[in-house]
């Protein structure tokens, strides 16, 4: 299992980056195209055969940048998908969802170091964090409003329940919890479990369909190319038959 953390250091020179380096996985699904990173988000999802955990906008206690502006780290897991590593993850973003995270990697990010910052990155790797159990997943899918109720109940649920895998459970952010996103937009990503600020009401919504392709869907698109080869045909039939009866007519 891979950590990488950004933050920043107090001057003007020492702007928010990613140690040990931005974490290729954030760049190629882009990650935080379904998150306000500014404000407290999870995102927890699965990618190819990688399990991806990042959690951002987390405030410093004391730190703050040379405007007087509170400093936030963000921190980042990515590692195979094994049932171990699903666990672990799953400890972890619920740790986070009840807002218990914030002081552990506060503890573990000081300023100093090359960029600003330093990190300890072996505080980070050894949370204190309760073990989860392995109930099946529920499959189906639903977005709410960013409040501390709904965050529990997926606290829980992930506790609880593996995360869902299989067809249109792969490279997605399964669980996105964020500040302003619009349900829409959640919607859009086949979020599993999503919670913005602007999702309207106080409870979850009722659950919506995800959009990826059906198999009538993909085996339609695969006819298409068949029916125009065989328009194509039809049509250069239809233009060589008089041309070869005049060629029959003329050598006569």
């Amino acid at each position: 299992m891979k950590i990488y953390v950004q933050s920043r250091g107090f001057s003007q020179d020492y702007d928010y980056c990613w140690l040990p380096e931005v974490p290729p996985i954030l760049r190629q699904y882009r990650i935080s195209d379904v998150i306000q990173s500014e404000s407290p988000s999870v995102v927890l999802g699965r990618y190819d055969n990688k399990l991806l955990l990042l959690v951002t906008g987390l405030e410093a206690s004391e730190r703050v940048d040379f405007q007087g502006r509170r400093i936030r780290n963000s921190v980042a897991w990515v590692g195979e998908d094994s049932e171990a590593n699903e666990q672990k993850l799953r400890a972890i973003a619920a740790y986070s969802l009840r807002g218990l995270l914030d002081t552990d990697v506060d503890k573990a990010v000081q300023f100093g170091g090359e960029f600003g910052f330093e990190v300890a990155f072996d505080t980070i790797s050894h949370l204190k964090i309760d073990e989860v159990r392995h109930f099946d997943a529920k499959l189906e899918s639903k977005i709410g409003r960013n409040s501390e109720y709904l965050r529990n109940d997926i606290a829980y649920e992930i506790e609880e329940r593996r995360l869902p895998k299989g067809n249109g459970f792969n490279n997605i952010p399964l669980v996105v919890v964020t500040g302003i996103k619009s349900a829409n937009a959640l919607k859009q990503a086949n979020v599993w479990r999503g919670l913005s600020n602007l999702v309207q009401g106080e409870g979850w919504l009722e659950p919506y369909k995800k959009s990826y392709p059906s198999e009538p869907a993909l085996a339609s698109s695969n006819q298409t190319p068949q029916k125009n080869n065989s328009l194509v045909f039809t049509l250069l039939l239809i233009a060589v038959i008089p041309v070869a009866m005049i060629l029959f007519l003329f050598i006569r």
